[in-house]
């Protein structure tokens, strides 16, 4: 398969959360042409602590095999056992793909932050950002769409620390939830 739109969707998924899976489900409901590659961080590029990366990966896999044209990846592992960077992934996409439209999904809570990204203006060059609304935040440059709801991973993190189960079914996809109560 040699696809010619890919949107790359990185992130901590630290848990994966209802957000994401609707994050993506309109991705692939504006752009059905692309495929949506949903790529858990390996090590985050700010030193954010993150739950292990093969259980995130296994998380994603719950919340979004169901989804047609969605591919979860490993490339931000496979590219580098430490710091992964965007810049890396969307240059090995091309090498991999040349001549692929590259595009950068984020929310636009991300984009007061992008110019700090390493390579930022080469990213610029070789790829394209699709941005989504998020509440409170300058949605002037995000795609014209309904909001998506805030969600906060960190919160259902210290929801489970805490035993409250009821908080983080309501904010995890089903498949998710189960792999939390079983690694609790």
């Amino acid at each position: 398969m040699n696809p010619q739109k890919i949107i790359y969707y990185g992130g901590s998924f630290n848990p994966p959360h209802i957000a994401h899976v609707l994050f993506v489900t309109a991705l692939r409901a504006y752009y059905p042409e692309a495929e949506v590659w949903i790529a858990p961080t390996y090590s985050h590029a700010f030193h954010k602590s993150l739950m292990d990366f093969d259980l995130r990966l296994r998380m994603l896999y719950a919340a979004f095999a169901h989804i047609q044209g969605v591919c979860i990846s490993t490339i931000e592992r496979d590219l580098h056992e430490s710091t992964s960077y965007t810049i890396d992934v969307v240059r090995e996409i091309l090498r991999r793909y040349p001549g692929c439209d590259v595009r950068i999904a984020v929310g636009a809570d991300i984009v007061p932050t992008l110019e700090q990204w390493r390579s930022y203006d080469e990213i610029c060059k070789l790829a394209s950002f699709l941005v989504f609304p998020r509440e409170g935040c300058d949605n002037s440059v995000a795609v014209d769409m309904p909001h998506l709801p805030e969600i906060s991973s960190s919160d259902i993190r210290n929801a489970i620390e805490l035993g409250h189960w009821d908080y983080v079914r309501k904010f995890v996809p089903a498949g998710v939830f189960d792999i939390l109560r079983e690694i609790s």
